[in-house]
C-alpha cells in the first residue's frame, strides 16, 4: 500500500488549506461550537467565496490528520462519481 500524506498549507493559526497537487480542495479551520463553546475542527470544500463552500464535517481539534484523510476520501469519491457519469454519457 502506498504511503499517503495530506498536502496541507497553514493559512493562519488554526486554518489550513488542503491540496490535490496544486488545486485547493478544502479548508479546515479550528472553531468553537456549542454552548459552552467546544473547540473542534471544521472541514469545508474549497471555494473562493465562503458562501459557496460545502460542509464536510466536524473533527476533534487534535485530529487534523483524520480531518484531512476524510476530506481526501470525500474528494476521491466525488472524482470517481464524475468519471462514472462521464463514461455513462459516452456509452449512451
Amino acid at each position: 500500500m502506498r504511503y499517503w500524506t495530506p498536502k496541507l498549507r497553514t493559512v493562519r493559526d488554526g486554518e489550513w488549506v488542503q491540496f490535490d497537487r496544486g488545486r485547493r480542495i478544502a479548508i479546515i479551520r479550528r472553531i468553537g461550537a456549542g454552548h459552552p463553546p467546544r473547540e473542534l475542527l471544521r472541514a469545508d470544500t474549497w471555494a473562493d467565496d465562503p458562501l459557496a463552500r460545502e460542509f464536510l464535517g466536524y473533527f476533534p481539534v487534535d485530529e487534523l490528520r483524520l480531518a484531512a484523510e476524510m476530506v481526501w476520501e470525500v474528494y476521491q469519491a466525488a472524482i470517481d462519481a464524475r468519471k462514472s457519469r462521464g463514461r455513462a454519457r459516452a456509452a449512451a
